[in-house]
């Protein structure tokens, strides 16, 4: 619980520095038992992602327990200054980077070699201006079970035609797809309206 609340502190503290205006930004549809945190984007855990903007992030409730169903379930989007279709090869490249900058900072034994993370995504199709990708992600959780994690993902690339932005919305869950987590899951939506028109 103690390294839960100093993540917290640490994932809070971008939400905070980034200014009061935040509070407004709400790229998601969903209802009040996810936790939600607005981090500036390039992300001070990993900077090397080199876009400007926002993440919104939304975790499930009990994300962090362990014997949860909701176990590392989190959904994010990336508000950022990407005006070229993103490929496999970006989100498999920008996913690791994120979560080994992640790990590295939320990782407390610091004689540890943190294991890199692996990643691997698919195009699935585009329609009506989303392309749709799945995959699955493994990396370290420094959070709670220090140990490998895999979870799996999904991708939904929104083109934005009037900013002429892609935004990205991604989805986690170690559970399998058929699991009822994934219909929690697929009922956050983005505000396409809302994000669009900004």
């Amino acid at each position: 619980m103690k390294k839960i609340i100093i993540i917290s502190i640490l994932l809070s503290c971008s939400f905070y520095i980034y200014g009061q205006k935040n509070e407004e930004i709400n790229l998601m549809q969903a209802d009040s038992t996810w936790g939600k945190e607005i981090i500036k984007i390039p992300f001070w855990f990993a900077p090397k992602i080199n876009y400007k903007g926002h993440e919104d992030i939304r975790f499930a409730k009990g994300w962090e327990e362990i014997d949860s169903a909701s176990f590392w379930t989190l959904v994010f989007v990336w508000d950022m200054n990407l005006n070229t279709k993103p490929t496999i090869k970006f989100f498999e490249d920008n996913i690791k980077l994120y979560f080994n900058g992640l790990m590295k900072v939320v990782n407390e034994d610091k004689e540890l070699i943190i294991p890199k993370t692996n990643v691997f995504f698919l195009e699935n199709e585009t329609k009506n201006g989303t392309t749709t990708f799945t995959g699955t992600v493994e990396t370290y959780d420094a959070f709670t079970t220090k140990k490998m994690i895999a979870l799996q993902v999904t991708i939904e690339s929104y083109y934005c035609k009037k900013t002429k932005r892609y935004i990205p919305l991604f989805r986690f869950s170690p559970k399998d797809f058929k699991h009822a987590i994934w219909k929690e899951l697929n009922n956050i939506k983005l505000r396409t309206t809302t994000v669009c028109d900004n």
